[in-house]
């Protein structure tokens, strides 16, 4: 078989018009009108989102703005753009690998190949970006001049993002912008290097224009999930969420040779310049090699304040993945080394000592096994005597459960104020029916563990809690499942705190921990809803529950203010997934609630930094301060978390928000 080679092949406009075609027709080939004449790139990206070419082949003109890894862009200079200002002047050039010498920055080019529109298989509604694919052997890359000024960038402005839809950008795509001013809602991100408790950054990060609020997690569901879903789209019914599009993703070391930006949550960054793209359902701006933009307004973690001597402190803390150095024969666990367990023991001691200020109860999430605890317990008390202070006399409370990778729940406890009267897990040979292997499996990979504890004359119940994740929540095999099971869970675990309730309404109850889903209906399940007795309304949730709670429970996340309410931060979505749920005699002593900032708005980089607190998780701790008498406490100024409102009153109505 003939193979044609002109990869490489420079010659005039001309004569590759009139040259390729007698090439081709030679060899047998046979080569579409589209690419025998040169198309506008406005003309191929058309004003909606998919190209009217799609499919054919076709020849642009144009400078090259970016390199990547798989390809180049290539916009249209200003003297020849089009009147429309719906249409994108530039488009990908998608290579595989890296691109030649042909298509560097200023040169300007003429490139063939084949108009395709490109998404990620495991996003089917994901927005297609617009490329255009190189066939090596059968495309080329032709230079007509070297060193021409780049197109100028366009300035984002807010009215860019007034019709809030999510196809906003695709005006712009692979087209030069800058940001006059962007506010960071999400820090740089990163590849975690578990062993060794140290992570590489990734550059990539996400932020809004300044002025734009910052986007949280919304009731409903979201917008691409329910575009890809058949039942939801006949339920008018179902609130969707719109995927906050107002949310820019910034890669910043996306382009050949451009360098990483670390980057707290609220940094201000000015003057940042780049190409627009699409990745991950946002549009995203690949930072410039060159771009002068300045960066400022970088945040550190700050203490609370420690709680009175007439009150008690309870923390929920995930430590995300504390698996320790030690290999455990009966489970498949990542080990860490010594010397990245040290880093961590001594990170986390330090949150809970100096940031924390040594809550009475500690409900810790994703620990290893008690083994593992108790070393981070007797790091705590030791540190503390050390420093000349009092030992708190932690002490570490776990119960194996069912997970697969090993990890569970506990409870470090001040034993040297507080009174453990009984600790014990629940629902651990709880089973169900999978639904579709039909075998029967496990409901609680992470049984709720329960303290029954006592502060003075105060006694309280705190349950530990760790439900499902959402992985697999979306996928096609794995959703059925996935969904049942967080919904089975939650209403086990509601049922149950309903019997407690009946047998002693007097008992003081808290639900604390990850809980994996949100303070509201997603349009799917409303987990919180159930436990807290409040499910959303069956036509306005795809998996509806019972109301399985009398009286119902307070989430103290539903008190603070809006712009305090998250616990982790997902593709540059604040969103709440650590909950405190508490029973109306445990509200009588409530004086306060917030999250404190150890974690989520921090860069992945920080977690090896030994000398910095932040970034020992991906989650940030849940507080709550109580009264230990249930009558009100009124002070100058009452102790509260980071981030949260004036304490929340004493007294409140039973049901929830």
């Amino acid at each position: 078989m003939m193979r044609i080679h002109i990869w490489n092949l420079k010659s005039s406009k001309k004569f590759l018009s009139f040259g390729l075609a007698v090439v081709f027709a030679c060899a047998g080939l046979s080569v579409s009108a589209s690419a025998q004449k040169t198309r506008p790139i406005n003309e191929i990206q058309g004003e909606k989102t998919v190209s009217p070419y799609e499919n054919q082949n076709v020849r642009i003109d144009g400078v090259v703005t970016a390199r990547t890894r798989t390809g180049f862009f290539v916009q249209t200079p200003d003297d020849k753009t089009d009147a429309n200002p719906n249409t994108s002047e530039a488009i990908f050039v998608f290579t595989k690998t890296e691109p030649g010498g042909e298509a560097t920055i200023g040169n300007l080019v003429s490139v063939t190949g084949m108009v395709t529109e490109f998404r990620p298989k495991q996003e089917p509604a994901s927005l297609p970006i617009t490329e255009l694919s190189m066939r090596k052997g059968t495309d080329f890359v032709s230079v007509t001049s070297k060193g021409n000024p780049l197109p100028k960038p366009i300035v984002l402005s807010v009215n860019d993002f007034a019709s809030n839809k999510f196809y906003q950008l695709e005006k712009y795509e692979g087209m030069r912008v800058t940001a006059d001013a962007l506010t960071v809602t999400s820090p740089t991100g990163g590849r975690i290097d578990q062993k060794n408790s140290r992570a590489d950054s990734n550059g990539i990060f996400y932020a809004v224009l300044k002025g734009i609020p910052r986007p949280f997690r919304e009731p409903g569901m979201d917008i691409y999930d329910f575009i890809a879903d058949e039942v939801a789209k006949t339920n008018p019914q179902i609130p969707v969420f719109d995927h906050n599009p107002e949310t820019i993703r910034i890669e910043s070391s996306a382009q050949l040779g451009a360098p990483t930006i670390e980057v707290t949550s609220k940094a201000e960054i000015r003057n940042l310049s780049g190409v627009m793209h699409y990745g991950y359902q946002a549009y995203s701006i690949l930072v410039d090699v060159d771009s002068k933009h300045s960066v400022s307004g970088l945040i550190a973690a700050k203490p609370l304040p420690p709680p009175s001597d007439k009150q008690f402190s309870i923390a929920s803390a995930n430590l995300e993945n504390f698996f320790d150095d030690v290999d455990d024969p009966n489970i498949k666990e990542d080990i860490t080394t010594p010397e990245g367990f040290e880093l961590r023991l001594k990170k986390i001691s330090r949150a809970f000592r100096e940031y924390l200020q040594l809550p009475d109860v500690i409900a810790v999430i994703e620990c290893e096994n008690l083994l593992t605890l108790k070393r981070l317990a007797d790091r705590i008390n030791s540190e503390e005597v050390a420093a000349k202070k009092s030992n708190p006399k932690y002490e570490a409370f776990l119960i194996d459960g069912n997970d697969g990778r090993g990890i569970d729940s506990g409870f470090l406890i001040k034993t040297s104020r507080v009174k453990v009267n009984e600790v014990f897990q629940f629902g651990k040979d709880e089973k169900y029916i999978h639904p579709t292997k039909k075998d029967e499996i496990f409901l609680n990979d992470r049984p709720p563990l329960a303290a029954r504890v006592s502060i003075g004359d105060t006694s309280f119940t705190v349950v530990a809690n760790h439900l499902k994740s959402f992985r697999g929540f979306d996928d096609e095999k794995d959703a059925p499942n996935v969904r049942l099971k967080k919904r089975l869970q939650a209403e086990f675990l509601a049922k149950w705190v309903g019997e407690r309730q009946k047998a002693n309404p007097n008992e003081k109850i808290l639900l604390v921990g990850d809980f994996n889903h949100y303070q509201f209906s997603d349009g799917i399940l409303d987990v919180i809803g159930t436990l807290t007795g409040n499910p959303a309304p069956k036509e306005k949730v795809l998996i509806p529950t019972e109301d399985l709670l009398e009286p119902n429970l307070t989430n103290l996340v539903d008190l603070i203010k809006a712009d305090a309410k998250y616990s982790y931060l997902f593709d540059g979505q604040a969103q709440v997934l650590d909950h405190f749920l508490i029973n109306d005699a445990m509200k009588k002593h409530l004086a306060g609630f917030g999250f404190a900032r150890l974690n989520a708005d921090f860069p992945e980089s920080y977690r090896g930094d030994g000398n910095r607190v932040e970034r020992y998780s991906d989650h940030d701790v849940a507080v709550g301060y109580f009264n230990i008498s249930d009558a009100p406490i009124v002070t100058a100024s009452s102790p509260k978390p980071a981030d949260s409102p004036k304490p929340v009153p004493s007294r409140g109505s039973t049901k929830s928000n």
